[in-house]
């Protein structure tokens, strides 16, 4: 049983390596060479944190503070979590930083950088944040909250793509945030009675 379950383990890991192989090197594109090591960065969605923040605000005042407040800490949290909790207890080596993998890999940004690989971090708070914003924000988003996990894939996907991140680590990243966002969400909207933007009359465009 054992035995089996080593082999198991051999061939997820030798499928993760793989899969990152077609991603960081056959999916080459020059135009997402130049995008998407910007695209993972917090400063590049640093407009989109400041519509949403005044978009709030401007429709829902003192009840979009709470909103605002529980969206920091879903965040925070998840950070934690990732990087002093389950990184440090695997401890899986990033794949720029695996001298295996250096023959097939292409580096995207100028530094690989010295944590650990599992769990993605960018992928487990994107969407911890998108899984949160989807259940909260009710009637406001509607048909285009669903864009909020599209937006979590893309910079899961990017970190694939620059080389710092294996498929799996991303895979494993967008689970748990998921579970974070959800459970947030659910305090949210319990302590506050219900979903306090379900009857808004004001939706994003």
């Amino acid at each position: 049983m054992a035995e089996w379950g080593e082999k198991i383990v051999e061939w997820l890991i030798a499928a993760d390596r793989n899969l990152f192989r077609i991603i960081n090197g056959q999916l080459s594109c020059p135009a997402f060479d130049g995008l998407l090591p910007l695209w993972r960065t917090p400063e590049f969605w640093t407009p989109l944190y400041l519509f949403l923040v005044v978009f709030m605000w401007i429709n829902f005042r003192k009840a979009a503070l709470w909103w605002m407040l529980y969206f920091v800490v879903t965040v925070s949290t998840m950070d934690l979590i990732g990087n002093k909790l389950i990184k440090q207890t695997v401890q899986r080596i990033r794949p720029c930083n695996d001298p295996s993998m250096f023959p097939d890999l292409i580096l995207r940004i100028p530094h690989c950088g010295t944590g650990y690989s599992f769990i993605s971090n960018h992928a487990a708070n994107h969407f911890a944040l998108a899984m949160f914003a989807f259940l909260t924000l009710g009637a406001v988003a509607r048909k285009w909250r669903w864009l909020f996990f599209v937006w979590a894939f893309s910079i899961g996907w990017a970190q694939i793509y620059v080389g710092v991140h294996y498929p799996f680590d991303v895979l494993a990243g967008a689970l748990t945030g998921i579970l974070m966002g959800g459970i947030m969400a659910t305090l949210f909207n319990k302590l506050h009675q219900r979903p306090i933007f379900d009857t808004a009359t004001t939706s994003l465009p």
